[in-house]
Order: structure tokens, then sequence, then C-alpha cells
């Protein structure tokens, strides 16, 4: 089949080239300084290989199985090093013999192929490329991360399985009796364009979904406690503002905690052993309260826990179970028990504007206050605060 798109192949062969190595030069300056180095090594990688795979095929090379062996064979090595890399941007590790049995399919193929003719050579090499597209694509597309950039990533790499997949139906449907494994026609130029397309899409969402992550790890660092890795005062500030626009979480219970006596601890035991105690009272914390995630680190050793949907009478039990659980699991050091107790205070109430919710803040903080002054190492209620009418 004759090209239809009238245009110069080799041209396109060396555009894509180029396009290549530009983001191959963007993705190394993009890994500059970056943790996951594995993913921009092997982004770079892949995309030198692909450009030198494509820098070949920009030449007038016969269709030989000898002539296109060796870009072929890059191109697959390419795709291999691209799975490697967006594993490793998800987690995960990739076995080299994972990598390895693709090209070596392939090689078998172009083996056979003074035995198996052109179409079915050049159908089983583009099924391969189509092979490894899928399992990229499947990589993606299962892992939880939420990056919307990820869903551009998936399209990108959609073009080039269909342009392949179109190139394996060529030649095992449409053009059966081939007289090159690279025929200069309609399907050619079509794959060249998709892989124009793919190369600069993929590109861009490559750098895309990286700045999304980094975005992603920096508004977790600012709504998160670094000691212990709780939620901070502004998370909790920040979450008050759209608790009255949900209406299905009017009702919050808020409850305050903190530790008796912690100065004592810093004073007698230093400042290395008093952050050590209130990691310990995170980790319990997290534990007792484990069905809810909106628990938070409010002041120096004070925490907070917002619970919606709940009235304070419902969740003292489970108050009354942390501060047991701090006596069952003492907090140890250096072979030593050092004990705390705490102080809770707890109130719930209907919110419809923010300054409701500061007054059940400041009702569990009274509260507290309260637990405190009645000898600490208790739980206080703060009387019901009654539903708005009209709710």
């Amino acid at each position: 089949m004759s090209a239809l798109l009238n245009l110069d192949q080799q041209t396109m062969f060396t555009i894509n080239a180029l396009l290549l190595v530009v983001f191959a030069i963007a993705f190394a300056f993009a890994g500059l300084g970056q943790k996951d180095r594995t993913y921009w090594f092997y982004m770079v990688s892949s995309n030198v290989v692909f450009a030198i795979a494509f820098a070949i095929f920009s030449y007038q090379i016969d269709g030989t199985a000898n002539g296109v062996f060796l870009p072929n064979l890059l191109l697959f090595i390419g795709l291999g090093f691209r799975l490697i890399a967006i594993r490793a941007f998800f987690g995960h590790s990739t076995p080299l013999i994972s990598v390895l049995i693709i090209p070596i399919q392939a090689t078998l193929a172009f083996m056979l192929w003074p035995f198996i003719g052109n179409s079915l050579t050049f159908g089983v090499i583009n099924l391969l490329i189509t092979v490894q597209l899928v399992t990229i694509i499947w990589t993606i597309s299962v892992d939880q991360e939420d990056l919307k950039s990820k869903w551009g990533l998936i399209l990108a790499y959609a073009v080039v399985v269909l342009s392949s997949f179109l190139r394996v139906l060529q030649g095992w449907v449409f053009d059966s009796s081939m007289s090159s494994l690279l025929p200069a026609d309609v399907f050619l130029e079509l794959n060249l364009i998709a892989a124009a397309i793919h190369i600069s899409a993929s590109g861009a969402f490559s750098l895309s979904i990286a700045y999304e992550r980094s975005l992603n790890n920096l508004r977790e660092i600012a709504l998160r406690d670094p000691l212990t890795g709780l939620l901070n005062r502004w998370s909790i500030e920040t979450l008050s503002e759209v608790l009255p626009k949900k209406k299905d979480s009017n009702l919050v219970c808020v409850i305050m905690i903190d530790i008796d006596h912690f100065k004592l601890i810093n004073d007698a035991h230093g400042h290395a052993t008093g952050d050590a105690v209130l990691k310990h009272c995170a980790e319990l914390l997290k534990y007792t309260f484990r069905d809810y995630n909106l628990i938070a680190r409010v002041g120096g050793e004070e925490f907070m826990i917002l619970i919606p949907g709940k009235v304070a009478h419902s969740t003292a039990p489970l108050c009354e179970k942390f501060r047991m659980k701090l006596t069952e699991r003492p907090f140890i050091r250096d072979g030593a028990t050092v004990p705390f107790t705490v102080s809770i205070g707890i109130c719930s109430g209907y919110v419809k504007e923010r300054t409701e919710f500061d007054t059940i803040w400041e009702n569990a903080d009274k509260a507290l206050y309260r637990a405190k002054s009645v000898g600490r190492n208790t739980t206080e209620i703060f009387e019901k605060i009654a539903a708005p009418t009209g709710l």
C-alpha cells in the first residue's frame, strides 16, 4: 500500500529523534537534585535509546531482517527502560528478566524470518511492541496514587498502542504478502505521526506527573506535624472552613487531649525524651482512633481529634480506652519506664458557620481545663450544644 499523505518519512524519523533528544535533556534537568533518580535516569536513557533507533531508521535502510533488526531491538530496549522508569516512579522494582523477555522473543522472530516470511515477522514484532506498551499503561493505571496527570500519560501511550496494533493487522490481515519489513506506506506515516504525538504528549505528562507529585508532597508537608506525622493546627483551621459546607457533616465532635505535667518530663529527662513521648502518644492515638483520620497535634503537648457525625458521649468510651492504653503500653526509654497521663475534654455540636466550630473547639478546651482542675488523668464532657433549628 503506497503512501497517501505524501510525507517525507525519513524527515519524520529525524524530527521524532530530535524531539526525543529535547525531552531527554528536559528529563535530565528535571531530575537534578531529585530523590527519584532511578525514574529520571531511565526516562533519559529510554529517550536516548529511542532517538538512536529513529536516527538509524532515518537513513535509507533496506527492509530485510538484517536491516531493521538493530533499530527495532533498540525500540524494545527503550520500552524496557521506560517500564523500569515508570515502575520506579510508583515505588516498584523491576526484575531484569522481565525486561529482557520481549527483546529475546523479538530476536527469535528475526532469526526465524527466513522461514516465516515478512508478513508474519512484521506482525509479531509490532505485536510485541504493543504488549510492552500495554504493560506500561497497566502499570500506570493500577496505581492508586491520586495523580490526575497519569490519565494524560495513559492516553499518550494509547495513541501508539492503536498505531502499533494497526501495524499488526497490516502484516497479518491487510498485506499478508509484504515484500519488506519496513514498507513505506500510509501505515508507516500514521505510525510516525502517532509517534510524534506520543513523544510530545508523554514527555509533557511525564514532567507534569512528577511536578504534580511534588506539589502533593509539599501540600502534605504543609498539613503535617513533622515530629508526629499527625495533621497540624493549620490543617484543622483549613478543614473548619469546609465543614459548614458539608450538609452530612453538620454534627461534629471535638476531642482535646493534653499530656499532664509535660514540662516536668522535659526537665527531668530532656527534650529528646519529650519528643519521643509525643511520638508515643501520637502512635497510641492513631491506634485507638484508627477509624478516624482527623487526628492533629495542635500545640506543644496538645492533640485534637475531630469526629464528624458523633455526639460527645458516644466518643467518651474511646477516650477512656486511650487513657487505659497509656497504662497498658507505657513509654520506655533506655530500659526505664517514663510514665505519663493525659487529660481529655470533649464537646460536640452542630456547625453551620465557622464561628460555631470555633465555639465547639473553645468549649472542648474548657472541658479539658476542667479535667486538669479536678486532678488530671480524667475525661470531661462539655454540656451538649442543641442543634440549631431548621437542621
